[in-house]
């Protein structure tokens, strides 16, 4: 998977949504003096999680044929946090790799079995905590960005990682000024819908998509309506995303339904009803263990508590 196909023709659904995007969020911005605050936020939470849906369209090479075109997009620091390069390139290593294996999957939520063998209680419970709905949507959609940013710290020297964080700083200060000082939009209904409401939808979307399974697809099914699978654009049928990485959102379903993804998954990564029955499973109960139970040293698949 090199970051999508060549495409011979433009994909118009998309653009159309994209319009669309564009358009709901100018209006939210252009009109926010008429509009009340409550009612900004859960517009903004929506776009800012459907951004990143389109994002990630955008990085498989939708909807147009030519590269530059999709990237320029994705490039509209909309997010602030995330830059786009960095965003793209650790996805396509994240579709290259050996899923949820910590040393080979960047987008892995597992930690090496290392990092909880040398854990105290209190981290051990920290971490478990965090494979559950309070946890995952208080500390851990804050500390997605900061996890994000930490590590690219750490990888400065690299001039081609430096020169995409700088254009992305560049580009998020132009946006964030124009915004917040000319436009006078609120950036506490900004942050807190937009980018961290968005943080949130799209961590509801990964919370149970991988799985370190044994055996079977890593990859999970969670059924959705109309709403929620326009929200993610049909990601959350995942196993087929990952089988078919290439195929454009409005066409999943289909693949799903020939590929009878619904029975592959359910024998592996899992088969979910709705995202109620996701929350409503690990409202208490954390989702697999948080140290990854395939790799060498590790504890046996289903271990649970913090011994």
């Amino acid at each position: 998977m090199s970051g999508g196909r060549t495409r011979t023709t433009i994909e118009w659904p998309t653009v159309a949504l994209l319009v669309a995007f564009f358009a709901a969020w100018g209006s939210v911005v252009a009109f926010h003096r008429f509009i009340p605050w409550p009612v900004q936020l859960a517009v903004m939470v929506y776009l800012g999680g459907l951004w990143l849906s389109l994002g990630h369209e955008l990085i498989h090479g939708h909807p147009t044929k030519w590269n530059r075109v999709n990237t320029a997009i994705g490039y509209v620091p909309l997010s602030l946090w995330l830059p786009f390069a960095r965003y793209k390139s650790t996805h396509v290593s994240h579709h290259k790799s050996d899923l949820t294996d910590p040393f080979e999957d960047p987008e892995s939520s597992y930690a090496v079995p290392e990092a909880w063998q040398h854990a105290g209680p209190w981290t051990r419970r920290y971490m478990v905590f965090l494979r559950t709905v309070p946890g995952r949507f208080t500390i851990g959609v804050l500390r997605t960005p900061l996890r994000f940013l930490w590590r690219d710290l750490h990888h400065l020297s690299d001039r081609h990682l430096r020169r995409q964080w700088l254009a992305h700083l560049v580009g998020a200060a132009a946006l964030g000024w124009w915004l917040f000082r000319v436009v006078g939009y609120s950036p506490w209904v900004y942050v807190f819908g937009f980018v961290l409401g968005g943080i949130a939808c799209s961590m509801l979307r990964s919370f149970v998509e991988h799985c370190a399974v044994p055996t079977g697809t890593r990859s999970a099914v969670v059924k959705a309506g109309p709403m929620m699978s326009l929200l993610f654009l049909n990601i959350n049928l995942h196993h087929t995303h990952h089988a078919e990485p290439d195929v454009e959102w409005y066409g999943i379903p289909a693949v799903h339904r020939a590929m009878h993804s619904d029975e592959i998954a359910a024998e592996g990564a899992g088969l979910y009803r709705s995202y109620f029955e996701v929350l409503r499973l690990y409202f208490f109960t954390p989702f697999c263990q948080p140290d990854h139970p395939l790799s060498p040293g590790a504890r046996p698949y289903g271990s649970r508590g913090i011994a």
